[in-house]
């Protein structure tokens, strides 16, 4: 009697929540809230459907209630919002009327000083040590040639073999932004870090129950193993300060620290700094180079123009020459191809920002305290916007009606990705080396999947033959 007295106080007290969350809802309707969408069932909301029923859930919404809806995902009732000028307003007054708010799963695995989430003030100091280290001048005479030198060396070992694109792409990625941030180089513990950092990516959007097995726990594993190996690093570069040759994103921050007046950062904010940046480098140009080789296959007509204009960069240079960053500003039809992968693939699927009093944008109030997600994917695919939006075209992005400040692969406002040219010009390279020396042909057809991150279920491989 005593069990069943207790399932129907936990009943009544699901209820009970229930109906003040609903009740909650209809007084926020009266001040603007969008009427379209739900709260969805006490505490967990509609996060199962939103994370496990993805495409479908944002389809099925969006066409009933239109672009801008309500619903409760990741613990915070949510203003999702697929409205272009509402998205812009939010990322223009992060620090103002909105601050990040990333899903606990993400937040946690990445840490608290991370560069998706932290304080604006914080966030502006180590923007400005990314952006020092990324500038034009370090891409032209320093990055420009790592990048080169690696990517030409590992494609050499692509040849004459079944490649599987994605372990190869994400493989040759990691190593590139592992080395300008913290000078590792293949083998050893980098190849340790390299398999804890996959699994710590899998735990991204994950459901947060730290129980042995989860997607979550193993994340939060993996992390602490990379923070073991980064704090050993940061503590012996640290010593040896004054005798360090390094000129990777670790030295800068160690020598702005020395030179901003503002003080020693703390070994977790330099962490999570540097695993921030590793993430933020590495995902959206491996998927890049993947989702373009796989698009470029289905379109011969794209690949065609764009083995031509690398071949005639190519044809320009002597025996031994490497490529100029004049060459690399050439490559005007590989930047509008960049951009429609970009477009189609939609790496990151939008940001999450939470509203710190109560914000009226177009006729609709976003509460204090609600999130809003701004969902680029719908913004990136839509037919209003762009014509045959499904449809591989890298020429629209000669119209300039196409090219407008509705597309956002990059994210936006304060939280701009600082590596825009590095991932643009990693895989512009990659272009130069795959196009002017290889050919290749798909082993089978494969199935992409957009929800979390951007994956293809075998990895896509490929035999990749020399073209002479």
């Amino acid at each position: 009697m005593a069990v069943e007295q207790l399932l129907w106080c936990a009943l009544a007290f699901v209820v009970a929540v229930y109906i003040i969350l609903r009740s909650a809802d209809q007084r926020r309707r009266i001040k603007g809230l969008p009427a379209g969408g739900s709260l969805g069932l006490p505490l967990i909301g509609e996060t199962l459907q939103y994370l496990l029923m993805h495409e479908s859930f944002m389809k099925n919404r969006r066409k009933q209630f239109g672009d801008v809806f309500k619903s409760h995902i990741f613990g915070y009732p949510t203003v999702i919002s697929v409205d272009s000028e509402i998205n812009k307003f939010v990322l223009q007054n992060e620090g103002k009327l909105f601050q990040a708010n990333y899903p606990k799963s993400l937040s946690e695995v990445l840490g608290k000083y991370n560069m998706f989430i932290i304080d604006a003030n914080l966030h502006k100091r180590m923007r400005g040590i990314a952006l020092s280290f990324l500038n034009t001048a370090m891409l032209k005479d320093h990055l420009l040639h790592d990048v080169e030198e690696y990517v030409g060396a590992n494609l050499s070992t692509w040849k004459n073999r079944i490649v599987n694109l994605q372990t190869e792409t994400r493989a040759m990625t990691f190593y590139l932004i592992a080395k300008q941030i913290i000078s590792f180089t293949p083998g050893g513990e980098t190849d340790k870090i390299k398999g804890d950092y996959y699994e710590f990516t899998d735990a991204f959007f994950s459901l947060p129950f730290d129980f042995p097995g989860t997607k979550y726990a193993r994340g939060l594993k993996a992390r602490k193993r990379i923070v073991n190996k980064l704090s050993e690093v940061v503590s012996e570069r640290r010593r040896q300060l004054q005798h360090d040759a390094h000129t990777d994103v670790l030295a800068t921050v160690l020598q702005s620290e020395r030179n901003d007046g503002e003080g020693e950062y703390t070994t977790e904010q330099i962490i999570d700094f540097l695993v921030g940046l590793l993430v933020a480098g590495h995902e959206t140009t491996s998927t890049a180079m993947m989702m373009s080789v796989k698009f470029l296959t289905d379109n011969p007509n794209v690949l065609s123009v764009l083995r031509e204009e690398h071949q005639k960069i190519r044809e320009e240079k002597k025996q031994g020459d490497r490529i100029t960053w004049e060459d690399y500003k050439k490559m005007s039809f590989t930047h509008n191809v960049i951009n429609e992968t970009l477009r189609l693939t939609n790496i990151s699927h939008g940001v999450y920002r939470r509203a710190l009093v109560d914000v009226e944008v177009k006729g609709y109030t976003i509460p204090e305290g609600w999130q809003v997600l701004s969902y680029y994917r719908a913004n990136h695919l839509d037919g209003d916007r762009y014509k045959d939006p499904l449809k591989f075209n890298p020429w629209r992005w000669q119209d300039k009606n196409e090219s407008g400040n509705h597309f956002s692969p990059f994210g936006g406002g304060i939280r701009l990705c600082p590596g825009i040219e590095l991932a643009r010009l990693e895989i512009s390279l990659f272009f130069y080396f795959l196009l002017t020396q290889y050919r290749w042909e798909p082993v089978g057809k494969e199935k992409v999947s957009y929800f979390p991150l951007v994956r293809i279920a075998k990895g896509y491989p490929i035999v990749v033959t020399s073209l002479s």
